[in-house]
């Protein structure tokens, strides 16, 4: 293809009447045959072309308008979108007709490789600009601002090509790019660090620009991706990077071995760490400012033979902190949860293994209980999510400030209800228990697998069954399970021993992901809670009064009406929310 010598700079306009309700190209076959149809300028009013388009009412426009009397400084389109009046689609189509351009939608766009490759990562990444295909000797590229004529003019100048602009949303964008360009490519890792001086104090290589861009990048793609852990790995010749999304690791690029140092020490600077000290391991945490407000991370390194490895947890609390209508919860199970927490005094467990989401739910019901009428303490290691009007407390096992002291001390500034991170050991439990006992709602976590088996462990570690009975109102027990992605779930082959194990019939049909750009190749799209709960029941109490095993009290419990863990798990499959695989991977045996 040869680069032609004149540019197309600005949207196109021609003759004759625009199509109305234009639909979004989501493929290049899709963009292809719009490309080939006449567009025209629309300059009438945003909101006459959505009304025009059907896709808004006149007492929609006009409620808009009224909001933007209000709000002056808010643009329409965005008052219409966060009102509910319109959808995204609705908008997109009604500006990409009012500036004369196509409108596509990027989550599974099969973008030319050749296109792609004709704009360097970092020019992508600075000016927002994601190339789509060749097109009669043009670049079609998309854009949020297909106005920007100074970011297009940067584009032919570096690709010698004519362009043309598509309208994209800034969402979509954002994904895009960072799924097709990662930030962590050879051009921004390449440091030369091979032919330095001999023994650069790893302070310098820390705030070399090359290193702050790298991971600056690198954790906004992070947190833009939903990833809950970030992963640097050190090799025997190269250093991995991989992210933890919905469940499942995923790598995102790998760079010089000889570069990790000066990562590591980047990372150590912001997160407070000893950056000289490599032979033990290190914690620290980091507060980062992303586009959606503030994210707090923790970060452990950890030596390796091949040099230090390090994990940065990130703790975003706008996709973290739920209500318990998010957790995933029947209605008629969210009523009894309800019920658990509400109650003035009382022991309320939550229980699973790590990375069940215990902490979510946790949170999740102190959001309820957070209306200001009640004084609520948390004792915590660490504290991951911040809680406005919340008395949050961090132990601090380096000088014996641990779970048992902080509880003793928190009862005497009068608390309602009490959140006490884990229940680690006889003391911790011992003084929760006698919390609950005394007038307050404690709300923790335990390390078991079944919701029955919790009560018994209070037993082993020392409780008696009497105090068992009088203080432990119900058990809630969870393991979080991955969504299958929407834009790429097919049917899914299950073998004959998962439907064995399971008591699934041969014929019953199950979907699961197959993997696409949206869920960045997982099949996965975000995760929900499987669980059993279980209520103290005049009949259960009976049963740990006796010192029954946690066999009866769970039968009992099932009897009386608690879904086990398993079967909740496996209507969900059958629904098509997650896969067969996935119930496998959770069930309680």
């Amino acid at each position: 293809m040869t680069p032609a010598t004149t540019a197309t700079l600005s949207p196109r306009r021609a003759s004759g009447k625009s199509p109305e309700n234009r639909a979004a190209a989501t493929n290049r076959a899709e963009l292809r045959a719009a490309l080939a149809l006449p567009l025209r300028v629309h300059r009438e009013p945003l909101g006459t072309l959505l009304a025009d388009a059907g896709s808004l009412s006149d007492t929609g426009v006009n409620r808009a308008l009224a909001l933007q009397e209000a709000s002056p400084d808010e643009r329409l389109g965005d008052l219409l979108l966060s009102s509910g009046e319109i959808g995204e689609d609705d908008l997109y189509r009604a500006l990409a007709d009012q500036m004369g351009v196509l409108y596509v939608r990027l989550g599974d766009f099969d973008a030319d490789p050749a296109a792609l490759a004709a704009l360097a990562p970092e020019h992508a990444r600075a000016h927002r600009l994601l190339p789509l295909m060749f097109e009669r000797g043009r670049l079609i590229v998309a854009t949020d601002d297909p106005s920007d004529s100074a970011a297009l003019n940067a584009l032919k100048f570096s690709t010698q090509y004519p362009v043309e602009a598509v309208l994209a949303s800034p969402e979509d964008l954002d994904v895009a790019i960072a799924t097709r360009y990662p930030a962590i490519g050879s051009e921004t890792l390449d440091l030369k660090v091979d032919h330095a001086p001999a023994a650069p104090p790893i302070e310098r290589l820390a705030l070399d620009k090359p290193i702050v861009r790298l991971l600056n990048n690198l954790l906004i793609d992070a947190v833009r991706r939903r990833a809950s852990d970030v992963h640097l790995r050190a090799r025997e010749h190269k250093a991995e990077v991989l992210y933890r999304i919905d469940g499942s690791l995923v790598a995102v690029g790998e760079f010089k071995r000889t570069v990790l140092p000066s990562v590591v020490a980047r990372i150590k600077v912001l997160a407070g760490m000893n950056v000289a000290e490599h032979r033990v391991p290190l914690d620290g945490a980091i507060h980062f400012k992303a586009a959606r407000g503030s994210v707090d991370m923790r970060v452990s390194s950890i030596p390796t033979i091949y040099g230090e490895n390090v994990v940065i947890r990130i703790l975003d609390p706008s996709a973290g902190l739920r209500r318990l209508s998010d957790v995933g919860f029947t209605a008629g199970d969210e009523k009894r949860m309800r019920s658990l927490i509400d109650r003035n005094q009382g022991l309320v467990l939550v229980t699973g293994p790590t990375g069940s989401g215990k902490t979510t739910t946790l949170y999740a019901a102190l959001q309820e209980l957070n209306n200001g009428e009640f004084h609520i303490v948390t004792v915590e290691d660490p504290v991951e999510y911040r809680l406005d009007g919340v008395v949050q407390i961090q132990v601090q096992p380096g000088i014996d400030f641990t779970f048992g002291k902080a509880l003793r001390h928190i009862l005497r500034h009068d608390p309602d209800i009490i959140l006490l991170g884990e229940i680690r050991d006889a003391e911790t439990a011992k003084i929760a228990v006698e919390s609950a006992l005394t007038g307050h709602l404690v709300l923790s976590t335990l390390h078991t697998n079944s919701a029955a088996q919790a009560v018994t462990r209070l037993i082993e570690i020392g409780i008696p069954p009497y105090l068992v009975n009088a203080t432990l109102a119900g058990v809630l027990a969870q393991r979080l399970v991955r969504r299958n992605c929407d834009r790429c779930k097919a049917v899914e082959t299950v073998s004959v021993e998962v439907r064995a194990t399971l008591g699934v019939a041969p014929s019953e049909q199950f979907y699961c992901g197959k993997g696409c750009d949206e869920c960045s190749g997982t099949g996965y799209r975000g995760r929900i809670a499987v669980y059993e709960l279980l209520e103290l029941s005049p009949a259960i109490r009976l049963l740990v009064r006796s010192g029954e095993p946690h066999e009866r009290i769970e039968a009992q419990a099932v009897k009386e009406g608690m879904v086990r863990l398993t079967a909740q798990a496996l209507e969900l499959a059958r629904t098509g929310v997650i896969s067969l695989t996935e119930v496998f991977r959770a069930r309680l045996e």
